[in-house]
């Protein structure tokens, strides 16, 4: 029996792992005792989604924390998201079955619960409230400094000046998580850093010459390679060191990162231009539609966002206002709900152009012999849309959630969920272009990837007969190398 060792990197990408494994002496030292295997996230793949699929073994259907907003719903992030994973975990498995642990910072880890060890749960930008830090047992309070361990969640005009308090607050979370690695007795220990995702999100328009607002020889084209560098020397290499020959260490990510499309297709409009989307005018001036002003005030929110650098919890305040339903925005909505079929819904509204989203069917108006009519219009339809410069298919697949999965909470999903090729985005705009480009790419340049999730063993060989791991995979092989039996 091993005992275990995960360290959780949000948003590590596979592909630049091994892009500069010549500056990661640690992770490829870790890749060369490893198995010869791929990781794919869930759909989307989302952080809160992707890891309590980590935590659970269940896909997102089953443990229902799913990032898909219904425009015309009121609910809040947090409301919708559904964010208590208290009791479902891996160590709360771990610690049924009697074995320690000591779990650090997990995401969505907060409030911290009892578990058959410790625990270190923070609030972060998802939570939309003020940062707090909490430790199981409460005793441990003054064992510990837990000061200055808020994550990143803005950042000052100048980009640039985020660099070191991020590397600062990797330093203290290491230094952290080492004291209560080498001061409890566990079985299972598990630490999560967030901080190379947000630097992704920020820098990929400075790192990757095909992004637009690539320049050569910019300040900033280095800055991601050389957090790869900063996580090997500072987090893999400390933890690989204090390895004992009865320990396993796993490194895992929820997804891989890449460049957000710039160029987004409006699938409303596409809806709309086929029967299934109605509008609504302004009643007081006809000239003047209510996508026209929805329109604008999306634009000038997220000018604001990106020129004056108001993100992290500011800027979520704002952004979780949309897509079109929420506060105000609903009361100006440009989709007219009564004669409307189908409308888009994806995580974030358009406004991240994100290349996968859902097309929800609104069954309020629409008979019921009507509804796998209008799936199968939206099946033909949907995989038609061609780029209008080469005339290839934009989209790589339509399917119905129930083709992608199953679970009590699948109808948290849009009733047809669809990707786009990864150079293409989804927007929101009706009325006006097919085609379109995002308003929001400065304000974040990366963005997730399915493919290229990271799973790396060190340690007891772990037998897997799979070439492509999914999220759900990692419990079970955690909880098998712990010999905590299967439910």
């Amino acid at each position: 029996m091993s005992r275990v060792v995960v360290i959780g990197i949000d948003g590590l990408d596979s592909g630049l792992i091994q892009k500069y494994e010549h500056i990661l002496p640690n992770f490829q030292k870790i890749k060369e005792g490893s198995p010869d295997v791929g990781m794919h996230s869930v759909f989307p793949p989302d952080s809160p989604t992707a890891w309590t699929s980590i935590y659970t073994g269940q896909n997102p259907a089953e443990h229902g924390v799913i990032s898909f907003k219904d425009p015309f719903s009121p609910a809040r992030l947090c409301e919708y998201l559904g964010t208590d994973i208290s009791g479902k975990t891996f160590w709360d498995r771990a610690g049924n079955a009697g074995k320690k642990v000591c779990v650090v910072f997990p995401h969505l880890g907060y409030p911290v619960w009892e578990v058959n060890g410790v625990m270190v749960g923070r609030t972060t930008e998802t939570d939309i409230r003020e940062f707090d830090i909490q430790i199981f047992p409460e005793h441990l309070q003054d064992r510990y400094d837990l000061s200055d361990l808020s994550p990143m969640t803005s950042y000052p005009l100048r980009i640039g000046d985020i660099i070191q308090p991020t590397q600062d607050l990797i330093r203290r979370e290491t230094d952290l998580g080492l004291k209560l690695f080498q001061e409890n007795d566990w079985d299972l220990f598990f630490i999560y850093y967030s901080s190379i995702d947000n630097i992704e999100h920020l820098f990929w328009m400075y790192y990757d010459p095909d992004d637009p607002e690539y320049s050569d020889n910019n300040p900033y084209e280095s800055v991601i390679p050389d957090f790869y560098h900063y996580y090997d020397e500072h987090v893999i290499g400390p933890f690989l060191s204090l390895l004992e020959e009865d320990m396993t260490l796993i490194v895992i990510s929820d997804h891989g990162h890449g460049m957000r499309p710039t160029k987004v297709v409006n699938i409303n409009e596409m809806l709309k231009r086929n029967g299934l989307l109605k509008t609504k005018q302004n009643g007081q001036n006809p000239g003047i539609s209510s996508a026209d002003i929805a329109r604008r005030l999306k634009s000038s929110v997220v000018n604001a966002v990106s020129e004056y650098r108001i993100v992290g919890k500011a800027a979520s305040k704002i952004l979780s206002h949309f897509p079109g339903g929420l506060g105000a925005f609903t009361r100006i909505t440009p989709i007219e709900k009564q004669g409307t079929k189908a409308y888009l819904s994806d995580p974030s509204g358009g406004l991240k152009a994100y290349s996968y989203a859902g097309i929800r069917i609104d069954r309020e108006f629409l008979p019921a012999d009507q509804y796998e009519e209008i799936r199968r219009q939206i099946f033909t339809e949907l995989p038609e849309i061609r780029d209008p410069d080469t005339g290839e298919r934009i989209v790589e697949w339509v399917k119905s959630r129930e083709n992608v999965y199953t679970g009590p909470y699948l109808e948290k999903y849009p009733d047809v969920l669809f990707k786009l090729r990864d150079d293409w985005g989804v927007g929101w705009d009706i009325n006006g272009s097919l085609y379109s480009s995002s308003p929001s790419h400065k304000l974040h340049s990366g963005n997730h990837r399915l493919e290229s999730a990271v799973f790396l063993a060190y340690g007891e060989k772990i037998p897997i007969h799979k070439q492509i791991l999914d999220l759900t995979d990692i419990s079970p092989i955690i909880l098998d190398l712990l010999n905590v039996p299967g439910e």
